[in-house]
């Protein structure tokens, strides 16, 4: 899967953040989860919290919420390039 054609994450959709977490190989159970809690990309941005993740978002696997948070810093360091 592609991520979304808009370049800009802080302008991202609902629908354009789940296309980056396709593209990353994250599972629809994630997916889910970022569709339950309406997570656009600028909130995706704010995202850099593991207990967040956990008990916010609802993303008990430890290691799962460290995949998502490095993948979130590597579009943070994308962005300042």
């Amino acid at each position: 899967t592609s991520p979304p054609a808009n370049p800009d994450p802080t302008t991202w959709s609902l629908p354009d953040v789940l296309a980056w977490l396709r593209s990353k190989h994250f599972s629809e159970d994630v997916l889910e989860k970022f569709i339950e809690q309406d997570i656009t990309g600028d909130v995706l941005l704010s995202l850099d919290d593991l207990k967040v993740l956990k008990e916010e978002i609802g993303i008990l696997a430890f290691g799962m919420r460290v995949r998502v948070l490095n993948a979130i810093a590597d579009l943070k360091a994308c962005l300042r390039r």
